[in-house]
């Protein structure tokens, strides 16, 4: 499990507790708030800062080469080809500077080398792409949508772990 990926859980169960527990743990609802605003505000710094940099090594490297079978999508054509052909489609709707999807990225390629074979993992840069984004009604980032059959299955917004990102395809499996 990658430090990415235990943030990422830790930041979802402490605001599982905000949105769950009883009124009268209210103050530590403040407090709880307050770490994930300020998580919040310091992963998107630190996106911003990053972003100028990623955009330029990405023109600086036009040699096709790719790590990981993440297929990634630029156009609503592209898209409804890769959700026909295959049986199973998770699509990441994601931004350079968007925090949480940064936190994401490693849960993504993760789950990609899990499923290889059986599941198509695809990225779609939603600043970049915003037809497809408006398209499938995307309004927050990142937002994983499995698509099972050519048909929407499922959709999740706000960062996942592995696990989360693995059982919504199981779900999808069965």
């Amino acid at each position: 499990m990658s430090i990415t990926d235990k943030v990422t859980g830790k930041l979802n169960q402490l605001e599982s507790f905000t949105a769950n527990s009883p009124a009268y743990f209210f103050p530590l609802k403040l407090v709880a708030w307050f770490i994930l605003l300020l998580t919040l505000i310091l992963t998107n710094m630190l996106a911003l800062l990053r972003w100028p940099l990623v955009a330029i090594a990405k023109l600086a490297r036009r040699d096709g080469t790719k790590t990981s079978e993440i297929v990634e999508v630029s156009s609503q054509e592209e898209l409804k080809i890769l959700v026909s052909k295959h049986d199973i489609v998770l699509v990441d709707f994601w931004a350079d500077w968007c925090g949480p999807c940064l936190l994401m990225n490693s849960a993504i390629e993760d789950v990609s080398r899990k499923y290889s074979g059986e599941v198509l993992v695809a990225k779609v840069d939603a600043s970049l792409n915003s037809t497809v984004s408006k398209s499938l009604a995307v309004r927050g980032l990142p937002t994983v949508i499995i698509f099972c059959d050519g048909v929407e299955f499922k959709r999740s917004s706000g960062a996942l772990t592995v696990s989360q990102i693995s059982s919504l395809i199981e779900e999808a499996k069965n």
